[in-house]
């Protein structure tokens, strides 16, 4: 598929305005150049009122291991609240609007059918009017929210509220793309907007404060007209999944072999987990088992589990791994078991086991002190934590996460956790 040439211009509207946007798809349309935005908001209108304050100018602060680098990022024409469904139909309806972004979060693609509070329901009475509009020219649908397959996700929550003549017309008039993205954006902290003013002069109410590293693949099924992302760096491809899949075994898999096995160990941030030995042993063993079931280049990986462990030793962008600790019950199964599974049982991939290990211990230290886990099952793992026999407890808590009793695991992870590290 050819790349859009520079007179290829178009408008791009963003639903969901907020931090993780600016820094991400935001910014990389502004690397970009050329390309017209308007931006919604979420659930308030707060965004909006400060952007359109601002000209739609706001400070990016790239917080780097020692120190920042800050940026105006203008690209922005105006920013509407949510609520302003008729600005959106509007848009839409133009030929001129060749690509809509979301950034909703997981739930958003579950909000119902009423537009007051459902995207997907707006841009359906969007993609109407354009059909009534006898608009030809494609548009593209693309979803830049942390979930896999998202794209998939985005067009049946879209498809499930369209009128009858509008889904016949959706095949032939509308892309929906599914990306994979990846840059640690956390709250701006008290001293940001004074480092944008210092900085650049620009007094913002908003500022973003994010990490060096950014990744946007995105599918490369464009009909229509796009912002030339690549010049940001951004990777097109034919095949997403591999690359969800990368990202889901080696950040996500590692992230959660820290969140519990350095707070076994006794530390409290990211930067202190990689920087533990024993720590960093077990991440080196997950890393090497989850690469061998991932159908890429070897140096590619490299680069990438260079690139990881550069993000994990920065101390001023540091994350609490009580926070990362969430939800271990749905994260494991999909991080860690198959990968198990993959390698052909727990004997064939001791870093996953000590995974899964170190949070049997995790929630069990976790329980017997009184503090709760946050987590769906929460009620069930605090039941399960409370046996004394080891196996019968280790048993009960990998039933919440789907293995059988008697199943190999069961005295892998038992064994695995008298070999923690422990402070």
């Amino acid at each position: 598929m050819s790349n859009p040439s520079p007179s290829d211009v178009g408008r791009l509207v963003h639903l969901g305005i907020g931090n993780f946007a600016r820094s991400h798809t935001l910014h990389a349309t502004a690397v970009a150049g050329g390309w017209s935005v308007v931006a919604f908001t979420g659930r308030s209108a707060t965004m909006a009122d400060a952007l359109n304050a601002q000209g739609g100018k706001y400070g990016l602060i790239v917080r780097g291991p020692e120190q920042d680098e800050v940026s105006i990022v203008d690209v922005i024409d105006e920013v509407h609240p949510a609520s302003d469904v008729d600005t959106l139909v509007r848009l839409l309806a133009d030929p001129f609007t060749a690509v809509v972004t979301l950034t909703i979060t997981e739930k958003g693609y579950a909000a119902g059918s009423d537009p007051a509070t459902s995207a997907p329901a707006r841009i359906a009475l969007g993609l109407k009017a354009r059909r009534e509009a006898g608009v030809t020219e494609p548009i593209a649908l693309v979803s830049c929210d942390n979930l896999t397959g998202n794209g998939e996700v985005l067009g049946q929550a879209v498809l499930a509220e369209l009128d009858e003549e509008t889904k016949v017309w959706f095949g032939d008039h509308v892309d929906v793309i599914s990306s994979m993205v990846d840059r640690i954006t956390p709250s701006a902290d008290d001293g940001a907007a004074q480092t944008v003013r210092d900085a650049t002069g620009l007094v913002d109410a908003v500022p973003v404060v994010t990490e060096p590293f950014t990744e946007w693949v995105i599918e490369d099924r464009f009909r229509g007209r796009r912002p030339e992302w690549e010049k940001a760096g951004v990777q097109f491809t034919d095949d997403i999944e591999v690359h969800e899949l990368r990202k889901l075994r080696l950040l996500n898999g590692a992230h959660t072999l820290m969140a519990y096995a350095g707070q076994v160990a006794g530390v409290e941030r990211v930067d202190e987990a990689i920087a533990h030995r024993e720590v960093r042993a077990l991440v080196e063993q997950l890393w090497a088992e989850a690469r061998s079931t991932l159908p890429l280049p070897a140096a590619q990986l490299d680069a990438y589990t260079t690139a990881l462990e550069e993000r994990f030793r920065n101390p001023r962008l540091a994350d609490n791994l009580i926070r990362i600790a969430a939800d271990g019950s749905v994260k494991l199964p999909v991080r860690a078991l198959p990968v198990i599974a993959e390698r052909g049982g727990p004997e064939q991939a001791p870093g996953e086991v000590a995974a899964v290990a170190a949070w049997t211990a995790w929630v069990t230290d976790r329980v017997r002190a009184g503090h709760e886990v946050q987590d769906p099952k929460s009620a069930e793992i605090a039941a399960a934590a409370g046996i004394e026999d080891t196996t019968e407890r280790v048993t009960a808590l990998l039933a919440l996460l789907g293995v059988a009793a008697g199943d190999s695991l069961v005295a892998a992870v038992a064994a695995e956790e008298r070999r923690l590290p422990r402070p």
